[in-house]
């Protein structure tokens, strides 16, 4: 199973790019920097498309996307996230004021995009992987998604100050490989992180201790201010599954 980081930060800054993942070239998670990295004609291929949340940084590519895929697709980009976010979106993005009502748009062959809310636990059936939401611990509804391969599984949690949501489908998750496990902020600024409901390296390190040994941890969302900090008290903690997520980095599990 192929799982290319497209971007992992937790803000934009020159090298450090939104969250976006693709899954086997074809399937999103996220639409951070889609269209930032990806030529045209990738991006006509993504046919699935995950929203963990409803935040900026997660979603401020999709309406590119959209649009420039408009003249090449047959068959409508499909749309998952939670309740929450799939309402927001209808109503503060797709709303004939900040960007056209794509739903509704025909280019000759298909309408281009369908929307649908995903339930926690919710499997979605696709050609060789099952992907499946799960609940973070954010400040607003928001899930991570498991995906699961034919031999191998990794688990992509979104922004989170808790790993409980993760914990709940670990018995469920079938070989799974690794965790991407976001440390938006260093110690100094713990409180930040709590008050946010992200993770600091202290809340990383305690949550990360909770997840069994063999299973490979990569850190994400590291804030691109503080991103030098938190990469050096990360390795300062010095746990032998953990590692940085890299982007631009094809992993296969």
């Amino acid at each position: 199973m192929k799982l290319k980081v497209l971007g992992c930060y937790g803000g934009s800054a020159p090298g450090m790019r939104l969250t976006s993942y693709l899954v086997e070239d074809r399937f999103a998670i996220d639409a951070g920097c889609l269209t930032d990295v990806l030529s045209v004609r990738e991006q006509a291929r993504i046919s699935h498309v995950f929203i963990s949340h409803s935040h900026i940084d997660h979603i401020v590519t999709l309406p590119f996307l959209l649009d420039n895929v408009l003249p090449l697709i047959d068959q409508p980009v499909l749309l998952y996230g939670p309740e929450d976010t799939i309402r927001s979106l209808r109503e503060h993005i797709f709303n004939e004021i900040i960007w056209p009502d794509f739903t509704k748009i025909w280019n000759g062959r298909t309408h281009m995009l369908r929307m649908e809310p995903l339930a926690q636990g919710q499997t979605v059936r696709l050609p060789g992987v099952a992907i499946t939401p799960f609940p973070m611990d954010h400040a607003v509804q928001c899930h991570g998604h498991l995906v699961q391969g034919p031999d191998s599984a990794v688990a992509i949690c979104s922004d989170t100050v808790s790993t409980a949501g993760l914990l709940s489908i670990l018995p469920a998750a079938r070989n799974l490989k690794a965790v991407i496990l976001e440390a938006s902020f260093p110690e100094r600024l713990a409180r930040i992180a709590d008050l946010s409901k992200h993770l600091s390296t202290v809340s990383f390190a305690e949550e990360a201790a909770r997840i069994p040994a063999e299973i490979q941890i990569l850190v994400s969302h590291l804030k691109p201010d503080c991103a030098h900090e938190i990469t050096g008290e990360i390795r300062a903690l010095g746990m032998g599954n953990v590692e940085l997520l890299e982007q631009g980095r094809e992993y296969v599990f």
